[in-house]
């Protein structure tokens, strides 16, 4: 049995580097500047969340996918309603609880903001052959799924104790 380690760590680094690459600041502000949005980075984060979201969140449940704190999310969120981006409506299951669905606005602003960067992605890879593309993407979108069942598996195992060093 071979041992890909080290090539499984090398791609981990390069998605890491992508990850790195669309949240850099400059990144952001050239496809607002494209798209004719004006929004800061978190606010498109939590817009993209929201839309991404199988079903509407609440805010601790975007504050945890995020990892932010949960005021830092509230605050930002509040923004984004008063902007007319997102509505909340009250969780049929738990009044006490809100949940958040883009308004047409948002979903359109944030279509358009992703319009940009698929864009920019189809122009890096255009001479790429088709079939590589399509791989490409359906290995990567496995690959992240399979370890993130794995390391949610993993995380729900007891932590090892500590190997016992001799007295000595």
């Amino acid at each position: 049995m071979e041992d890909y380690g080290d090539e499984l760590l090398d791609a981990t680094t390069s998605i890491s580097r992508l990850t790195r690459m669309l949240r850099r600041t400059k990144l952001s502000e050239r496809a607002c500047a494209e798209a004719g949005i004006t929004l800061d980075r978190i606010g498109l984060q939590i817009l993209g969340h929201v839309r991404k979201a199988e079903q509407p969140p609440s805010v601790k449940e975007l504050a945890e996918s995020m990892q932010v704190e949960g005021p830092h999310a509230t605050r930002q969120v509040h923004r984004l309603v008063t902007r007319g981006l997102i509505e909340k409506t009250v969780d049929p299951d738990d009044r006490r609880v809100a949940r958040l669905t883009l308004t047409a606005e948002g979903i359109e602003l944030i279509d358009r903001y992703h319009a940009v960067i698929k864009g920019w992605m189809r122009d890096a890879v255009a001479d790429w052959p088709a079939e590589d593309k399509r791989q490409v993407c359906t290995l990567v979108k496995r690959w992240v799924d399979d370890i993130e069942t794995y390391f949610d598996e993993l995380d729900s195992r007891p932590f090892p104790r500590p190997a016992q060093r001799p007295a000595g």
